[in-house]
């Protein structure tokens, strides 16, 4: 006897969703390879831990994709359409929320070494660390309770846990990235320079926080709502992907503040007008003010940046 079919809405509910999820999530991949290429060929001079922690995402980035293509082939490919499968999640998808957190522990570690460098706060750091490693536990515990009952029809048992999980997540991604702006405009001085810097910093502390937020809270919309659906799955999976590109392009984006450090040099070009003018007449150069400005950078073995400007006064003799 053949098995029994279920109807298209179901389909496009349950396999549509996956079909999307595993869609996007390898593409992503592919941009996740750029910003690991960017990264091993710049010759960051970091630390061990930031090297390992890479590798590690690396790593765990080629597993969770093969982990999502199996589960798509699962459903797609060996069990298409069939009522007992559909009606039933793997474990491949029933793990998702464990899987993200092996790349969210990492990227919210590394923000809070961060934010160490700036505050000093001890309660504070052991407060943002709290929240993510209780994110963690409750991530590990909804897989649990998903795997013990795969039912699409037992899933609403979960979404109390789902919640407390997703809330504690949003609570560490948008606090951290909030104390790590608050910090950085302290640092802004009178100077152009010093503050593009400054500025380029909190760009990067909003394009941290900002995906992955926005991607959590989807998550808990959906889940809470459809509970009988794998509507939130692409969302799941996307989750631990904007883990890695965030953190990534803020590792990268050294290169970037690098080059604009290099390429704005306002006391050379200064000079080098006043020695044009100096071969035509002379003129005598005083100093008239000296102002020191030494900036916290906030990253492993990244040299702090100090500058000097000066006050000149040019008087012809």
């Amino acid at each position: 006897m053949p098995p029994e079919r279920i109807s298209l809405t179901v389909i496009r509910q349950v396999l549509g969703p996956i079909l999307i999820g595993v869609t996007i999530y390898t593409f992503l991949l592919g941009v996740c390879a750029v910003q690991y290429f960017t990264y091993f060929t710049a010759s960051f001079k970091d630390n061990r831990i930031i090297f390992y922690a890479v590798v590690w995402m690396a790593v765990i980035d080629v597993l969770l994709t093969v982990n999502a293509v199996a589960g798509l082939w699962h459903y797609a490919i060996e069990h298409f359409a069939e009522v007992d499968v559909l009606k039933r999640t793997t474990w491949n998808v029933d793990l998702s929320p464990l899987f993200s957190t092996l790349t969210a522990i990492p990227v919210q570690i590394f923000l809070l070494y961060r934010i160490s460098r700036f505050s000093n706060s001890r309660i504070l750091c052991a407060f943002l660390a709290t929240l993510s490693l209780g994110a963690a536990v409750f991530a590990w515990v909804v897989s649990f309770q998903v795997v013990r009952k795969s039912e699409l029809t037992q899933r609403a048992t979960a979404v109390t846990t789902a919640y407390v999980w997703l809330s504690l997540s949003v609570a560490c991604d948008a606090l951290s990235s909030a104390i790590m702006i608050f910090y950085l405009r302290r640092q802004k001085s009178a100077f152009k320079h010093t503050n593009r810097i400054i500025s380029r910093y909190i760009q990067l502390s909003i394009q941290s926080a900002l995906p992955v937020t926005l991607c959590a809270i989807v998550i808990l919309v959906l889940a809470t709502t459809s509970t009988q659906t794998n509507i939130h799955y692409p969302f799941a999976l996307g989750l631990s992907r904007f883990y890695t590109i965030t953190f990534l392009t803020t590792l990268n984006a050294r290169l970037d503040i690098r080059e604009t450090e290099n390429a704005i040099s306002v006391n050379s070009v200064d000079l080098q007008v006043i020695n044009r003018r100096a071969r035509q007449q002379e003129v005598a150069i005083e100093v008239t003010h000296t102002r020191e400005t030494h900036i916290e950078s906030g990253w492993p073995r990244l040299n702090n940046k100090s500058s000097t400007e000066v006050d000149l006064k040019l008087t012809r003799v």
